[in-house]
């Protein structure tokens, strides 16, 4: 076997092990929100994926699950960058297959970033903190900065159009290029529809928040998903929005599971 070939398995195991590791996370977050709005007593103001692995770390079993986590998302960041660079989704060079794999790119430094803080967490080292959730600490070191509100604001209308492109792929069912979708899957490809598309709602609604802070200049009118999902339950009809969501979230992590059995990878 050739080292090419032997890269090409090694590159597609990592994606799809990764693949795995993401529906993991996205299915307990869905678990633990839905066990938040329907508990007696228990806290519903949304939870992150910080929270999932907060609540894994109590024992031997949670912490194994939690080292499983974070290599599975490093091993998808790494993924996600090979995507890129290698463009096995055949996104091509034009305009929007540039943004296409960019998007990519910037996906697996995220991945990347939650894979470390499963393992921070893991080694008791992800403790919360004063000053707001991640995203308003961002919010308010961006600030910070000269023209900072504008900044913010910019970027709030970035992950606004990010919402918005989701929304489309959830819609126009282009989530399923590059997926050898199985025939008879017509009640999954729906629910995913839904998922990715409800997904898509979710991060709009945290880019309006992210405008809305830097156009009056406060930090704690951020929002990121455990503090927006905290929003939507104080709302009208909120506990039903709130377990919609959780449909989303959880659904999502199907579609991750369905990504890594069926992603179909062409590194020609």
């Amino acid at each position: 076997m050739s080292f090419h070939k032997i890269r090409e398995i090694l590159f597609e195991s990592a994606g799809r092990a990764g693949l795995i590791a993401r529906a993991l996370v996205y299915v307990m977050v869905a678990i633990l929100l839905v066990t938040a709005a329907l508990s007696p007593g228990s806290a519903d103001e949304g939870y992150s994926p910080g929270d999932t692995f907060r609540n894994l770390e109590t024992d031997q079993i949670g912490r194994l699950i939690l080292c499983a986590i974070c290599i599975g998302l490093v091993l998808y960041a790494l993924w996600r960058v090979i995507q890129a660079g290698f463009d096995t989704s055949s996104k091509g060079n034009d305009v929007m297959g540039v943004l296409a794999r960019l998007g990519m790119l910037s996906s697996g430094v995220s991945y990347f970033l939650v894979g470390i803080a499963a393992g921070l967490t893991m080694f008791g080292r992800n403790e919360e903190n004063g000053g707001g959730g991640t995203t308003e600490q961002f919010a308010s070191w961006l600030l910070g900065h000269p023209f900072g509100t504008y900044l913010l604001a910019g970027f709030g209308l970035i992950v606004f159009g990010i919402g918005i492109a989701q929304i489309w792929r959830g819609v126009t069912r282009r989530w399923v290029s590059g997926i050898n979708i199985p025939s008879g899957a017509r009640v999954s490809c729906l629910a995913i529809d839904t998922a990715v598309a409800g997904r898509g709602i979710l991060i709009l609604l945290i880019g309006v928040f992210l405008m809305w802070a830097g156009f009056v200049g406060e930090a704690d009118e951020a929002k990121g998903m455990a503090s927006l999902l905290g929003w939507i339950r104080d709302q009208f009809f909120g506990l039903w929005l709130y377990l919609a969501s959780a449909f989303f979230i959880g659904i999502y992590g199907y579609y991750s599971l369905i990504q890594a059995r069926y992603l179909r990878i062409d590194f020609d």
